[in-house]
């Protein structure tokens, strides 16, 4: 059952999307969803080397400038961010707006920030699955894994540079 738990990152979020602890979440998936131009949800897997927490109210992201992600964010300004991890699921929602179309450093990336509306954390009701949580998250593989972190880290740079909102 979810609960909410305001409007800003918690401690666990913020030091979780602070891009200081790379190693050990670069393959961790987090989870994305967007509103699609037919009104339906629109799923999609980023990682936390493509977003990081400017302050307790705003996180920001590169995501692929041409993605239906990307254009959805665009279209609607609003996404919700799912972190799920052994023992912890959190849904941040927020609304979204695109500061840069092309990012210096990634070209292929807008930088794009989720301003925090509320943050929400689920678990297992203890009334009707006592003992139940969350065993694991997603995670993925990548070949270059040394490299994906070097370039996330110039990537995460730019995006906590200060720049005008649109």
């Amino acid at each position: 059952m979810s609960k909410s738990l305001g409007d800003e990152l918690n401690d666990d979020l913020f030091r979780r999307l602070s891009g200081e602890n790379l190693e050990a979440l670069a393959e961790k998936v987090i989870l994305i969803a967007t509103v699609d131009d037919r009104g339906r949800p629109h799923p999609a897997m980023l990682s936390y080397l493509e977003l990081v927490a400017k302050d307790r109210r705003n996180i920001r992201l590169a995501t692929y400038g041409d993605s239906s992600t990307t254009e959805n964010m665009r279209r609607h300004g609003q996404a919700t961010i799912s972190i799920i991890d052994e023992r912890i699921a959190y849904y941040i929602k927020g609304s979204v707006v695109e500061i840069k179309r092309a990012m210096s450093c990634a070209r292929h990336n807008s930088k794009l920030n989720l301003h925090v509306e509320e943050v929400l954390a689920d678990e297992a009701n203890e009334e009707f699955e006592p003992g139940a949580y969350v065993s694991s998250g997603v995670t993925y593989r990548n070949p270059n894994r040394a490299e994906r972190i070097l370039k996330a880290r110039e990537i995460l740079k730019e995006l906590l540079l200060d720049e005008n909102l649109r």
